[in-house]
């Protein structure tokens, strides 16, 4: 499935449409999409059938004493005020059937509110579990890189452009983990960063935008084989496709370790 049906799918625009509840911008989407896609046609149709369905289910008679008393009332008058008891039968008949209506319309509506808060309860949950995957995988990954014997520690401290910068880089080629503590990261403009890169074939690799230390110790990188060192550089907010050779705070190179 396509990522933006499935984020379409995902949302609640298909139930807001189908009590008549969006904008006209968001109808416009919601009609294009339900034309263009089979998976979103088939969503809607079987909202539709679940309305139906439900709307059945509590469906309400006219309560029988109403009819009974209504049939008495004609029986009487049928000679002399015919006319006048067929109208009052269809008043009540029309009252009953208006209220019935509305009682069915306000139902719907509260299982349309009811399906969209339990739609909503469980992204939100299948979030949280991915969430907590993740942790416990970084984890996982720390536990590994910092009792394994095989991991190595590089210390990268700044020059005289950011004296108080170290990071701590922990690598361990056997399991091709790489991760990084930030110690410490002097302030910079606002509209600059500090960004990581290693060196291969003397080429410098992106490893992304260096941040201030959170509640995670350790941060993953991306693990680069034949790396022969770690370079730190000031870039533009955002970060730069490539180094800035000139920019360069701190350095080492693993075969000197």
């Amino acid at each position: 499935m396509k990522d933006n049906v499935k984020i379409f799918l995902e949302s609640d625009l298909l139930e807001k449409y189908l009590i008549g509840s969006t904008t006209e911008e968001e109808s416009i989407q919601v009609e294009h999409y339900i034309s263009k896609y089979p998976d979103v046609s088939r969503q809607y149709e079987e909202l539709q059938d679940n309305l139906e369905n439900y709307a059945r289910s509590f469906s309400v008679s006219a309560p029988q004493e109403v009819k009974e008393q209504v049939l008495q009332a004609i029986n009487k008058k049928a000679t002399s005020h015919r006319i006048h008891w067929f109208s009052v039968a269809a008043s009540v008949a029309a009252i009953v059937f208006c209220t019935t209506t509305i009682m069915l319309w306000l139902q719907n509506n509260l299982l349309l509110e009811e399906n969209s808060m339990v739609s909503t309860e469980i992204r939100n949950l299948k979030e949280d579990v991915l969430s907590t995957n993740t942790k416990l995988e970084d984890i996982k990954d720390q536990f590994v890189v910092l009792n394994n014997p095989e991991t190595r520690k590089y210390v990268l401290r700044g020059n005289q452009r950011a004296k108080n910068l170290r990071t701590v880089a922990y690598i361990n080629p056997v399991e091709r983990l790489s991760m990084i503590d930030v110690v410490s990261l002097p302030e910079l403009p606002e509209e600059q960063v500090y960004q990581m890169w290693a060196e291969v074939d003397g080429v410098m690799i992106n490893l992304g935008v260096l941040k201030k230390r959170n509640e995670e110790k350790l941060i993953s990188i991306p693990f680069k084989e034949n790396a022969s060192g770690y370079n730190i550089t000031i870039e533009p907010k955002g970060g730069n496709e490539q180094a800035t050779a000139e920019n360069v705070v701190a350095n080492i190179s693993f075969e000197q370790q």
